[in-house]
């Protein structure tokens, strides 16, 4: 004898199943961003995007000091008056030399505004230099986005590319929502995600 469920309780289990795969997906949102983050491996030129706070030049002297590339190339300036992005590109300078890089082993990206031109840039450079890998470092936020940006950019250029995740000590994708700047950095990535899926 078969048993049929009222409408109304099929409605009513479907919208739990529902509820609990968003709570899931909102759970993982964090891990799902910095997922395509990968081990690094030898490359030619280590790329420090920009935007950074600190971390991504940390990372990329520890890099560098691991014989990872040769070179260093430093990315990206922020939208600001002229002479904040001087100040802005010193500040990076600075960190990078004081931990470590030789001032001779750092080359300069001073055209790129935002990650599609970071990409982009590097690309041409990478051409230009006969280069055929590079190490991206950027926030672990921002790995999903630039994955889809750089494979973009990448595709059928024979060039690779590996995105290297900084350790910033606000990062906890287990428990994002419970902290602010982790927060942010989330609901403020997917907006971006969003963006660059529409626009590129």
């Amino acid at each position: 004898m078969s048993v049929r469920l009222h409408p109304l309780r099929w409605a009513a289990a479907f919208a739990v199943v529902l509820l609990a795969l968003g709570v899931w997906a909102l759970s993982q949102a964090a891990h799902f961003l910095e997922g395509p983050a990968a081990q690094p491996v030898n490359a030619d030129l280590l790329v420090a995007l920009g935007g950074d706070g600190g971390e991504r030049g940390l990372t990329v002297a520890r890099l560098y000091a691991a014989g990872m590339a040769p070179r260093v190339l430093i990315a990206g300036l922020e939208t600001s008056p002229s002479a904040v992005r001087r100040a802005y590109q010193h500040w990076r300078v600075q960190v990078l030399v004081e931990a470590g890089v030789p001032m001779d082993r750092l080359e300069f990206d001073t055209g790129s505004g935002n990650s599609w031109d970071e990409a982009m840039n590097t690309r041409r450079l990478m051409e230009a230099r006969g280069l055929r890998r590079v190490l991206v470092v950027s926030d672990p936020s921002h790995m999903r986005r630039l994955s889809w940006t750089w494979r973009r950019v990448f595709e059928g250029s024979g060039l690779e590319f590996v995105l290297v995740s900084t350790a910033p000590p606000y990062w906890k994708p287990e428990v994002w929502w419970r902290d602010e700047k982790s927060g942010q950095a989330v609901i403020v990535e997917y907006i971006k995600l969003g963006y660059y899926l529409a626009r590129y």
